[in-house]
């Protein structure tokens, strides 16, 4: 394998999110270039169990052998760090920053971290030079956030009637990530669930043409409609790529699954207890997502 890093500059301008195929690809009009689509992963046209990275190794050895340019993104809570009952409490490992500190190195390999966080929390936490950081689940980028977001003042209303409506409930509480915010409910009984949940959908009526939720982790994240989500975020950034790319994408969340449906031909691997998912892979904890990263710097040594 061989190649140089992209600029992130370059690589992620502003308001560029391609036309997709009939499999949710991108389109190759235009200055983007083809994917690498040689050998491709079956094709899963729903959701589905997957199988473990390492039992399948040889077959993704090969396709790695092939790539000219890999672009690995990486999800962070659950993924690269252990998931905590609060994300302000999300450690990211020595031995893995200084892992992912090599991999960015490495002129065959660009490192997107992406992520449901700020980008700048996001930043800080992982702390390797030379990545890009995608933020709000890809919507604050290297380059910015692309555009004002027209529901920001409703949604801060909202914000601050739901923390009022919801703060009796135990365990239930609400965070705040600037454009959207979020409804964490870990180690709430099902009944208190059931609670937040009617609630939050009274407060959210209104606002349901502006507004869609996301289910993740112990979570339910309120997003304005302009933050596309994750897939048309990778989508975006592979368009702008100067040459054909092998796709690497690790994620552990509800999130994560525009992603992986976005990234059909790549190397999808959803991290956790088994369910089914548009992931080709799974690996079952972070520590076993470090032992990828180990193999795949190997790989391309």
């Amino acid at each position: 394998m061989r190649g140089s890093v992209p600029r992130a500059a370059d690589l992620y301008p502003p308001n560029v999110v391609p036309a997709q195929d009939g499999n949710g690809r991108p389109g190759t009009s235009g200055a983007g270039q083809k994917l690498n689509h040689s050998k491709p992963m079956p094709r899963p046209a729903s959701h589905r169990k997957s199988q473990h990275l390492f039992d399948h190794w040889k077959q993704v050895q090969r396709r790695l052998a092939a790539a000219k340019h890999l672009a690995l993104f990486l999800d962070f809570d659950g993924t690269l760090a252990p998931l905590r009952p609060r994300p302000a409490d999300a450690r990211l490992d020595e031995s893995t920053r200084a892992l992912l500190r090599r991999l960015a190195r490495s002129p065959s390999i660009t490192l997107c971290i992406i992520s449901g966080r700020r980008r700048a929390d996001l930043q800080k936490r992982v702390n390797v030079r030379r990545a890009i950081y995608l933020g709000l689940h890809g919507w604050e980028r290297d380059t910015g956030a692309r555009s004002a977001i027209a529901a920001r003042g409703f949604l801060a209303s909202a914000r601050r009637l739901l923390t009022q409506r919801l703060s009796d409930l135990p365990h239930i509480w609400v965070g705040d990530k600037g454009p959207c915010f979020e409804v964490h409910y870990n180690g709430a009984s099902g009944a208190t669930i059931r609670e937040a949940r009617t609630i939050i959908r009274d407060v959210l009526r209104p606002l349901k043409k502006e507004t869609r939720v996301l289910r993740g982790r112990k979570v339910w994240e309120v997003l304005p409609r302009e933050i596309e989500g994750k897939g048309a975020a990778v989508r975006a950034l592979l368009a702008e790529f100067p040459r054909p790319v092998l796709a690497i994408y690790i994620g552990d969340d509800t999130s994560d699954e525009s992603a992986f449906q976005a990234l059909l031909d790549g190397i999808t691997v959803r991290v956790g207890r088994r369910r089914r998912t548009r992931a080709h892979f799974e690996l079952c904890n972070p520590e076993e997502v470090s032992s990828f990263l180990q193999r795949l710097e190997a790989e391309v040594a």
